[in-house]
């Protein structure tokens, strides 16, 4: 079952290049309809053979869960293969689980997306799911890796299928910008990551995942000699730096935003649950390796609470949807990586799920609001949706609330167990940075949701009414706004082994934690009632708050940034990174490539030309003796032999 979950989506992709180019065409969705929804039943069977295992386990039966091979590859050394391999665990399952149901409603809501108001399929129709395809092989191929290197293979092929879809629309420039954006800056952070990937195989001899977390519970490296912990810390940052790159923090995130200009679905697919929860997935996969150094675990607890707030203020100030959207995003990432520095790693997969199923709805519902707008979707252009859109307003305002960490709701419960661990952890001050980015979330979010949907319907120029989206978009809204509602609850009932048993709070992990580094227990069961009640009332605040500035009194907010005119600036300009970035790196490498440039045409080529003078100038002087008359060439033969002739007797 694990081989065939990636394959289906793969072999579906091929099928569109085969027969929907040709001959399905409006109806090539079906090709990559069924194999994803084949893969997710696949998933699903999966996970509750793993959980049978897993309780089984608990019973007292031995259960060890370790990668196997599908084949060995490449000989590395005498009795050394890299080979390709899958693992099979309960956190493999919820990653997989997470992709397929997110990617599955998503390639759904996309058939209708993808056409126009008369049910005419869209350009480049059939490309555009065949890459959906191959992105979720990519992703599921990730999520599946045994070791290192298959994890690698995943991780560079999900970058390249981002890079199709956030450049589907290559006619237009901002997209095409856009697409090598983010795949030039995730390369930053990727060559960081293979070169953690060597430094692995550098010191334990391995790549896969079972010996190589074996080693390092152990202390020691390949020659069995005691393991540094200057080098466990130069692993885990290098591993990092992929993470920053592919899950956008800072100062790699740049490149998020700017992916707004894709399709509306592929916003959701690469912003809500698949691309950009790599990094947060790679890093809980590597919980070994990290909780192995302190020092790393601070830089990811520290730069995880940065982007959270640094993201959250850019949002206050965004007028665009999608970008709202993506800062939130941004946002939310941030609180993920702070959960796995304080050592929550159960916490930050919990938070993911949950976060996969509201942040999809709202990216989606989102693209209804556009294409019922004709392609608009700056708020201060249009608004008072509510009655003409009922669908779309009730679902995108369960995913808000579902943001905001309003009581009851999925958000609220994985939300609650990050900043209850980092109040118990060695670094409480990154708590009240939660803190302040949950108020501003709530505050972010209904900002977004009173200017759209409350008030005088107000439409764009050249739309006459707003309209409801089809049965296609409409329905992938209405599950996930099921999944943004009870999902929270998969998880609040666990007490023992973290989320879905991820992870063993009780067991050898934390043993192998308390053991070697000192580290406590920490419990991440609901953060207490007293924490529960005040992220209640941080919600809520929030949450009140845009109602008063944007229902009843709206020239506050104009007043205050009039007030506060360089800040507001400064935040509306997003600190002004992309200008920095642009003058400290862009320009000077721009340069570099002019002065390269001018160096081959010039430098380069004027040697080779010297270089080719001579025999040039022979063949100038030859060409004299090539006229194309007989007679010539019969004297030139006769004189040649002539020579040949004196020659052999003068040598005689």
């Amino acid at each position: 079952m694990a081989i065939l979950i990636p394959l289906l989506p793969l072999a579906g992709a091929a099928l569109v290049g085969l027969i929907g180019l040709r001959g399905l065409r409006a109806r090539s969705h079906w090709l990559v309809i069924l194999p994803v929804a084949a893969s997710l039943y696949l998933a699903v069977q999966l996970y509750f053979q793993v959980q049978a295992s897993t309780q089984a386990c608990a019973h007292g039966v031995r259960q060890m869960f370790e990668s196997f091979t599908i084949y060995q590859w490449m000989l590395a050394g005498p009795d050394s293969w890299l080979n390709v391999s899958f693992r099979v665990d309960p956190l493999t399952c919820v990653m997989l689980l997470t992709v397929l149901i997110v990617s599955f409603l998503v390639i759904i809501y996309s058939v209708g997306y993808m056409r126009d108001h008369h049910g005419h399929a869209e350009r480049g129709y059939e490309r555009f799911f065949a890459f959906l395809a191959i992105f979720v092989f990519s992703m599921c191929t990730l999520v599946l890796a045994g070791n290192f290197l298959v994890l690698y293979v995943g991780w560079e092929l999900v970058g390249l299928s981002s890079y199709l879809l956030i450049g589907f629309y290559y006619q237009r420039p901002a997209a095409a910008a856009a697409a090598k954006k983010a795949f030039l800056v995730n390369r930053i952070g990727d060559f960081g990551f293979g070169l953690g990937i060597l430094l692995i195989y550098y010191t334990f001899g391995t790549l896969e995942y079972a010996n190589v977390f074996r080693m390092i519970q152990a202390g020691v490296t390949v020659e069995g000699v005691p393991l540094e912990s200057a080098r466990v810390t130069t692993i885990a940052l290098l591993l990092f730096c992929g993470a920053m790159g592919k899950s956008a923090q800072l100062p790699l995130h740049v490149w998020l935003p700017d992916a707004m200009e894709g399709p509306t679905p592929v916003s959701a697919l690469i912003h809500a649950a698949t691309m950009v929860t790599a990094g947060v997935y790679m890093v809980a996969r590597c919980h070994i390796i990290f909780a192995a150094s302190p020092y790393a675990m601070w830089i990811v607890a520290t730069i995880g609470a940065a982007t959270a707030l640094f993201a959250a203020t850019i949002a206050l100030t965004q007028f665009d949807m999608k970008r709202i959207l993506a800062y939130s995003t941004l946002s939310q990432l941030g609180y993920m990586f702070l959960a796995l520095g304080v050592s929550a790693f159960d916490s930050a997969i919990f938070h993911l799920f949950t976060h996969a199923f509201f942040k999809a709805l709202l990216f989606l519902g989102a693209g209804s609001v556009m294409h019922a707008m004709a392609g608009e979707i700056d708020v201060r252009r249009f608004g008072g949706l509510r009655k003409s859109m009922p669908i779309t307003h009730a679902t995108f305002l369960i995913g808000g609330l579902a943001l905001a960490g309003f009581p009851f709701l999925a958000g609220f419960w994985s939300k609650d167990e990050i900043i209850h661990a980092a109040f118990e952890s060695d670094m409480p001050w990154l708590a009240w940075v939660a803190v302040v980015t949950a108020w501003l979330t709530a505050f972010y979010t209904f900002r977004m949701i009173y200017m759209a949907f409350y008030g005088r319907e107000r439409l764009p120029e050249g739309v006459e009414h707003a309209h409801e989206s089809g049965a296609w978009m409409s329905l992938p809204l209405v599950i996930l706004s099921i999944g943004a509602i009870g999902a929270g609850y998969l998880g609040v009932t666990i007490h023992r082994g973290g989320f879905a048993g991820i992870f063993e709070p009780h067991g050898a992990f934390h043993d192998f934690l308390s053991r070697n580094f000192g580290r406590p227990e920490v419990s991440h069961e609901g953060g207490g009632h007293l924490l529960m009640y005040v992220s209640s009332l941080i919600a809520l605040w929030g949450i009140a708050t845009a109602w008063y500035f944007y229902r009843r009194r709206p020239t506050i907010p104009m007043a205050i940034a009039l007030v506060a005119g360089p800040v507001y600036r400064l935040l509306y300009h997003k600190y002004y990174v992309d200008e920095v970035y642009d003058r400290v790196f862009v320009r000077p490498l721009r340069k570099v490539g002019e002065i390269c440039y001018d160096l081959d045409r010039y430098l380069i080529n004027g040697v080779l030309w010297l270089i080719t003078l001579v025999p040039r100038g022979i063949g100038f002087g030859l060409r004299r003796w090539q006229q194309g008359a007989m007679q010539g060439y019969a004297l030139g033969m006769v004189v040649g032999l002539v020579v040949v002739l004196w020659w052999m007797l003068m040598t005689t």
